[in-house]
């Protein structure tokens, strides 16, 4: 549970946090695409951007590990009755993802401990891949010389 929380938690926070992962990047391209690599390997390899993100992201589990979760619950609840004839039971106004799963209060410091090494990881991924990427487009190449375009058929 913790685990799912924290990688769902995570994930738009990593991908908001490099634009340049939001690129599409292909073989084709110019070298920009090793250069934004690059960049973004810089950018998640900072310690500093790192500790502020995992601040950032530690806060926002917080907030959310507290948020009621009735608004959002109940009316799929009575929707999901109304289709299937069931009676549907009120969801306590009060409930929280904290009241729900107590564990869930080590997210936070989950996410502090671990997302500056997972970032550091991600950032020296993307310099390998950077690094990696003319010999890739090598291969594309000799690929599309050795293998006669074939037409697709329409089924």
């Amino acid at each position: 549970m913790i685990r799912t929380l924290t990688a769902l938690a995570a994930a738009p926070l990593l991908v908001a946090a490099t634009p340049s992962s939001a690129q599409d990047i292909y073989l084709d391209e110019p070298p920009l695409a090793d250069e934004s690599l690059d960049r973004m390997g810089d950018a998640l390899s900072d310690p500093v951007r790192q500790q502020e993100l995992a601040t950032s992201l530690a806060v926002v589990t917080e907030i959310l590990l507290d948020l009621p979760l009735a608004p959002i619950i109940d009316p799929l609840a009575q929707a999901a009755g109304q289709a299937t004839g069931e009676p549907v039971r009120r969801i306590d106004p009060d409930t929280t993802l904290r009241r729900i799963a107590p564990d869930a209060g080590r997210v936070s410091a989950e996410i502090q401990d671990k997302l500056p090494r997972t970032m550091q990881g991600i950032g020296a991924m993307s310099g390998a891949v950077s690094r990696m990427m003319p010999a890739l487009r090598d291969m594309a190449a000799q690929l599309r010389a050795a293998i006669p375009e074939q037409p697709v058929a329409d089924y």
